[in-house]
Parts: C-alpha cells; structure tokens; sequence
C-alpha cells in the first residue's frame, strides 16, 4: 500500500489523491501526519510537503490543498517534460505540484473568482488559463498524471497501477427535434408568414412537402444516426430539451405525440438524457420539472444532463442537478472554443470549493462542439481540427466526447459538408476503439 505524509490532512488533498490514486491508478493508499511512521514505512511512499526527508518519493507542495478559502492564486507557467505545467519548482522528484496542479484545473478554481462574463453569463474560454497559455487543446491533467505514473514505476518498479483505455461517447443535443413536424397550426402559421415576408417560398414549398408527407422532414437524421451508431457499436447519448418556450429555448412542446415517439424510437438504441433549459442556471426547480417530462415520456428513470448553451453556475448548477437525481453531466467544455476546459479528457467527480467537499455528479468533458467549429473554421479545417482533438485524447487514452445537434447532420444546404465531417470523424473514432 502506498503511504503518503503530508503537513495535515485536508478535504482537498483527500479529493486529489482519491481522483489519481483511487480512480485513475486503482491502487490502494492511506495518508498520515505523522513522520516517524513515515520514515520507518518500508513500501511504496509519497512525501508532499515543504521538504525532502530521506530516499523517499517527494513531491514539494505549495498552500493551495491546505487553504480553505477560494483566492487568486499566483500561476506561473512553465515547460517541463515536455509539456507545460503550473506551479512549478525545482526541488523535487517531478518538477511541479502535480496535486495542486490538478486540482486547480479539475476544480474549476478560476471560475469562482470574479470574471466578465458572455452575452449569456457564462465564463469565457478566452478567459480562461489554458486559452492564455495555449494548452486549451491538449489535456494536460491527464498527461501529468501519465508523468507521475511513470516516474513512480520507475522508482518504484512493483507498484501495481492499472492502465486505461481509450473510449469515445457521441452525443447529440435536440434542441428543435424537426423543421417542420410537430408543431401546433398556430406555430406553424407563424413561420409561413414569417417565411413568406423573407421571401422564403423554398422554404415555404419545402414544408408543405413535408406536412403532406411527401418528402421527410430536413431535420429527422434519427435513421441515418441509428444505423451509424449500430452499425459502428458507439456509445452514445441523446439529450432532449423539453422545456416551456422561450427566448433562448425553441423545443417542440412536450405534450405533442410525435416527441413521446421519438423519445421512445432513440431509446431503443441509445442513452437518453435531459438537456436542462437556457433558464435552468438561474431557475434550478426547472431541472427536476424538465427532467420528470422526459422519464413520463420514456417510462425510465434520467440520470444524465447537458445544459442548454452550456450553460451553468459554479457550484450552484451542479447541487441542483443532484438534487433534481442526475448523476451523470456533460456540460463541461467551453461554447466558444474546442478543447478541455477542466484540462482532462476523463471523468471526474466534481469538487465544490464553495463548500470544500466532493459532490455525487460525475463530470464527464466534452471534447468540441461542432457549432463551435462551423463558426470558425471551414470544412477541411474543422475535420483537421477534429483529428488533432481525437489523437490527443487517443495518445492519454481519455475518453472523446463529440457534441452534435440533429440539425447540423442533415442534408440542408447550411450544413451539407457536417454529414460528411461527423461520418468521418465516427470513421476514424472507431478504428481506434477496435
């Protein structure tokens, strides 16, 4: 068993060693305080505090995982192993504190501290470390915990980490479920004029077509993504917006019949999850409603959520999914860029530094959004793009989250190259998942 000494036992040390040492190696280990018993311990050992003691392993610690308060932390980056690191130093065994390092990343730590926010109030990636360091798109929590697993084997040689294995979930937000269908005479009247003041008469044409039942709706991709996730043995999610109408939120009402089938035809083949209304962040009793419309709906109990526009407060948004049951959120990554907010491609519990305690929500990040990319880079750039976020997940083996909405996979004319970039991108995820 592994033996770690540091200064005094902390919620935050206890969080960090239990994500590296419990769920990311799966060995066992026990802290202590005490340095006689340290020095005389005869196993596998970490020393994490101010100074080396004798021949042990040592990792110099900073105050970060002893404080209890949430301050502005001085960063400095630095490069080391190949890779950069924060809170660097030059008197231990590894170079920097990985421990702290990790913590101020998974945790979130910059986004409690006062920041402007976006036109919706969300925390911007160009605020954050890893966009202003350039490491946004390389996961960096997991490659220095690949670092520390292996300068520990390397010391010590009969160790016992277990390796990971890469994995990839595609998942897909239905924010508007069809184009055309399901919606009451009045919405539908609504478009037409609004259509036809555009000039819009294809438009026009086109959803008469489909009312008329003689061509398919533009936006029901959900055959064509049923035959490529079996087809290919994906994991895969489907979260459903299903709250009132609003500004920011354009679902179909819940009540219509055709949500009722489409929830139940996806949930044949795929998870299901609620994608939590643009308002939830503000208004959290609308989680638990929202959440209850989609398990009437599909007759099952919803562990799973995103929110609408990624949209969420620290800590506050997280408490109330799991108030409202969730277990399971895929929120973590930033609208605006692809990449790695928390600076891992694995999952991860989350830890609310507001009351300095782990919660039960497991965090699992996405990757990129493919509306981020539409907005910035062509079609060849955005595939480029995508392989350079697979292979540095592959090279980790993390897991590859990719977000997608219904309407972006279709065969519009807006988005007629995104069928052929996602078909792609679930060619090259599956060679590696085989």
């Amino acid at each position: 068993m592994l033996l770690l000494f540091l200064p005094k036992v902390s919620a935050r040390c206890e969080y960090i060693f239990n994500l590296i040492f419990k769920d990311e190696f799966q060995i066992d280990y026990r802290t202590t305080t005490d340095i006689v018993e340290f020095q005389h311990y005869s196993q596998e050992k970490i020393n994490y505090s101010n100074s080396k003691i004798s021949q042990e392993f040592f990792i110099k610690a900073t105050p970060l995982l002893f404080e209890n308060q949430i301050i502005k932390q001085h960063i400095q980056v630095a490069q080391k192993h190949g890779t950069k690191v924060i809170f660097p130093n030059d008197n231990d065994d590894i170079g920097f504190d990985i421990f702290a390092a990790t913590f101020y990343l998974i945790s979130r730590y910059e986004e409690y501290l006062p920041f402007s926010p976006d036109q919706f109030g969300r925390f911007k990636a160009e605020d954050s470390l890893a966009f202003q360091n350039q490491f946004l798109t390389i996961p960096v929590v997991n490659i220095w915990i690949n670092i520390l697993k292996n300068s520990l084997k390397e010391k010590f040689p009969l160790i016992g980490i277990k390796s990971t294995a890469f994995n990839a979930i595609v998942t897909y937000d239905i924010d508007v479920a069809f184009k055309y269908n399901g919606r009451n005479i009045g919405r539908t009247v609504g478009s037409v004029l609004k259509d036809l003041s555009a000039f819009k008469i294809k438009d026009i044409q086109e959803r008469i077509n489909v009312l008329l039942r003689k061509q398919k709706d533009p936006w029901d991709t959900y055959h064509d993504l049923k035959k490529i996730i079996l087809q290919n043995k994906l994991s895969s999610i489907f979260f459903f917006l299903l709250s009132d109408k609003s500004r920011h939120d354009r679902n179909l009402n819940y009540q219509q019949p055709i949500m009722k089938k489409l929830v139940n035809k996806i949930a044949m083949f795929s998870e299901i999850g609620i994608h939590p209304s643009f308002y939830s962040s503000t208004f959290p009793e609308k989680i638990l409603i929202e959440k209850e419309r989609l398990e009437n709906l599909a007759s099952a109990k919803i562990t799973k959520s995103r929110q609408h526009y990624l949209k969420f407060s620290l800590p506050d948004t997280y408490i109330s999914l799991v108030a409202a049951g969730i277990t399971e959120d895929y929120s973590m990554g930033f609208s605006g860029k692809p990449g790695f907010r928390a600076g891992s491609c694995r999952p991860f519990y989350f830890y609310d530094l507001k009351n300095e305690k782990q919660i039960d929500l497991k965090i699992f990040p996405i990757t990129f959004m493919e509306s981020t990319l539409n907005i910035s880079l062509n079609p060849n750039e955005a595939l480029e793009k995508i392989f350079l976020l697979l292979e540095e997940v592959k090279n980790v083996d993390g897991t590859f989250i990719s977000l997608w909405h219904n309407h972006t996979i279709s065969k519009t004319d807006d988005y007629k190259e995104w069928k052929n970039i996602h078909e792609k991108m679930i060619q090259k995820m599956s060679g590696y998942l085989q």
